[in-house]
């Protein structure tokens, strides 16, 4: 049986799926009931749903069943049948259908069987959620955030700020949560990874993980950010994976993306257990050391009259490349560590170092709430 609150969407075949039936009257013994049908109707889709008004009544094991229905052809000649429906079930009826069109227009036909929560228009918010956190399940509170994301930004903040205090906060507990597990899984499955654009569809979905490492907040101003240097015969020039900038001072940070693939340490030793640092590496720090001289030299005509979208008071360089964990001899760790920590003015940091970081903040998260 359906819990209250509940609707079940059941397919019975390619085209058609039963609905849990909607009490427009309700009584003791009897009842007047609306059971709709789903459809997937591919001559006309807008017409999507179907439906039966009957009676119901209960049985010996008190049990709601259907009552026998009768053929309108058996009537006599100028008698008919009369089904009168007040102002609030045919409310009900109303916002029943819409709703199942709604469904319909945004969710397409499914098949299976799944569960929504039906809630009146105006069910207050922290009601909506009580009820889905008294059910516990995942299915109930994803069509909950569907429906939040379908809602205009500025309302949905105002319930949000109507609601108790306690609402708002475990929804943006959740929300980070989710973000941090999506992030440390995603990335986790690509650390093995040559592909340079996978990653930086990674980072630009995720700047915020970057901002971990600054501990300041950045926003995207550029993705493939051309920074200058093209001669008279456009040719030339340079471009840099990202451009970030400080939310707050504008100062700008260049961010350069390798690969979690790309070697950190050479081959061969130099001397003494050192390791150089490889061709990739060097070279990828030449570049980042590159586009600052660049952008340097290059800001002032690049931003002509408008207003800056970033400001060069400083900039930040950021390099991710590699995986720490590849390097297992610790000459070759100690070799890197030396490397990147006699640079400054360049932060070097490697893949599996910055899914670290997620992930520390992950337990920071699941820790608290112990």
């Amino acid at each position: 049986m359906t819990e209250p609150g509940f609707v079940e969407v059941s397919s019975t075949s390619n085209s058609t799926a039963d609905v849990t039936p909607v009490v427009l009257r309700d009584g003791a013994r009897k009842r007047l009931v609306f059971t709709p049908t789903l459809v997937d109707n591919e001559r006309d889709p807008a017409a999507s749903v179907r439906g039966e008004l009957a009676y119901q009544s209960k049985n010996t094991a008190d049990e709601w069943e259907r009552d026998t229905p009768f053929k309108l052809t058996t009537l006599p000649a100028g008698e008919s049948v009369r089904l009168t429906l007040s102002s609030g079930e045919l409310l009900k009826l109303h916002q029943c259908v819409g709703a199942l069109y709604e469904l319909m227009k945004t969710k397409g036909f499914d098949h299976g069987t799944k569960r929504l929560l039906a809630v009146d228009a105006g069910t207050d918010l922290a009601a909506i959620l009580d009820s889905i956190s008294t059910i516990g399940q995942n299915e109930q509170v994803k069509r909950l955030l569907g429906w939040m994301t379908r809602q205009d930004s500025q309302r949905l903040a105002q319930a949000l700020e109507d609601v108790e205090p306690e609402v708002s906060t475990q929804i943006a507990v959740a929300a980070g949560l989710a973000r941090l597990r999506g992030f440390v899984a995603e990335a986790s499955a690509e650390l093995d990874s040559a592909n340079e654009k996978s990653w930086q569809d990674i980072i630009e979905r995720n700047v915020w993980a970057i901002g971990q490492i600054f501990s300041h907040p950045l926003v995207v101003v550029k993705r493939e950010a051309y920074l200058g240097g093209k001669s008279v015969h456009n040719t030339g020039g340079n471009t840099a994976d990202f451009l970030l900038s400080n939310q707050m001072t504008g100062n700008a940070l260049i961010v350069e993306i390798k690969t979690s693939a790309t070697r950190l340490t050479a081959d061969g030793q130099y001397r003494n257990n050192a390791y150089p640092p490889s061709k990739e590496l060097a070279g990828a720090v030449q570049q980042v050391l590159q586009h600052h001289y660049t952008l340097r030299q290059n800001y002032a005509a690049m931003q002509g009259d408008s207003t800056p979208e970033f400001r060069v008071f400083k900039p930040r360089l950021l390099l991710i490349i590699g995986n720490l964990s590849r390097e297992k001899d610790i000459n070759r760790m100690r070799s890197f560590e030396l490397f990147r920590n006699s640079m400054p003015e360049i932060d070097v940091i490697t893949f599996d170092e910055l899914v670290q970081k997620a992930q520390l903040l992950l337990d920071l998260f699941d820790d608290s709430a112990l």
